[in-house]
């Protein structure tokens, strides 16, 4: 499939998470990156930056003379200050400026089976924003991660936390429930790939192998050298242990929609993996780090951590 050299891309959260993964591949392409952001750039950064406003005259602005927009814009949860139908909002705002500005080409960064989960709000928000996607007058791309795995994800790693911390692991449904993670460099690499060319396309990224809960589970205890004893127990008591461990910190470990979704193996993909890497072997890895600090995601998008980068690395 040929490529198309694209010099220079606009890229939302490129200090963030799955945006940080695309910048730092996209960098070592030779492309030239320019993020909408809130979070203050960390020293030395190799983008330019500017706030991330949601502003149509703003935002044209900054897309202007860019060849490729990547938007990994979204939120987890309506607790961090949008609810899901405004969120969509945004998203349009984001799409319509990046084709008012003249970009010939946008990288949408979606959900596994955004359509088959439109019982659940986040699922339904991400399915909406990929028919606006679809309707755009100009070339388009949609990915769909999966469970993406890298550092400071919060799945993973508060998985790890909790195994650390506690004798034993509560497995709801018994943790049969089928998940297909894929690793941030794996869709770092297929978004980047994807802003390369030029015709219509939806790719899930997701990765070579399919595991249930209980043996990810399993796999990240490995990868941290711990032994606990998995507790089969029925989702409600999960969630609510669960619960009262995000009071005391402060934050949501695992909403009852995120679970359903997991229940449903909304985050496993019906097409051929494209991921490469072996999300076992990345654990195996940085299991020695894993879940040594709690990953708190309220305070990352809404409180004290809202400005600060996240040190998404390899």
């Amino acid at each position: 499939m040929g490529r198309i050299g694209r010099k220079k891309v606009v890229i939302t959260g490129g200090f963030g998470y799955i945006g940080a993964a695309v910048a730092r591949e996209l960098l070592g392409r030779g492309v030239s990156v320019h993020t909408l952001t809130g979070r203050v750039p960390p020293e030395a950064s190799p983008l330019t930056s500017a706030p991330l406003l949601f502003d149509r005259e703003y935002l044209v602005r900054e897309l202007r003379g860019a060849d490729a927009f990547v938007n990994t814009w979204w939120v987890r949860l309506p607790e961090h200050g949008l609810t899901f139908a405004e969120a969509v909002e945004r998203s349009r705002l984001l799409l319509t400026a990046a084709e008012e500005a003249g970009v010939s080409r946008i990288v949408h960064v979606s959900v596994s089976n955004a359509a088959a989960g439109r019982n659940l709000g986040y699922y339904e928000g991400k399915a909406r924003v990929e028919e606006l996607v679809r309707n755009l007058g100009t070339s388009v791309a949609i990915v769909r991660p999966t469970l993406v795995v890298g550092r400071d994800d919060v799945l993973t790693n508060n998985i790890a936390w909790l195994l650390r911390r506690f004798p034993l692991f509560l497995l709801p449904d018994g943790g049969r429930c089928r998940l297909q993670p894929v690793t941030l460099d794996d869709t770092g690499r297929l978004v980047a790939d994807l802003v390369e060319q030029d015709r219509a396309l939806e790719v899930d990224a997701a990765g070579p192998r399919i595991l249930t809960f209980g043996e990810y589970v399993k796999a990240v205890a490995e990868a941290c050298g711990l032994r606990r004893l998995a507790v089969p127990v029925p989702p409600w008591v999960a969630l609510l242990a669960l619960r009262l461990v995000g009071r005391i910190l402060g934050d949501v470990l695992l909403s009852r929609e995120e679970w359903l979704g997991l229940k449903q193996e909304l985050l496993v993909s019906q097409d051929p993996p494209t991921g490469r890497e072996s999300v076992t072997d990345w654990l195996a890895t940085h299991g020695p780090t894993l879940g040594a600090r709690y990953v708190h995601d309220w305070r990352r998008h809404c409180g004290t951590g809202r400005t600060e980068a996240v040190s998404a690395g390899r």
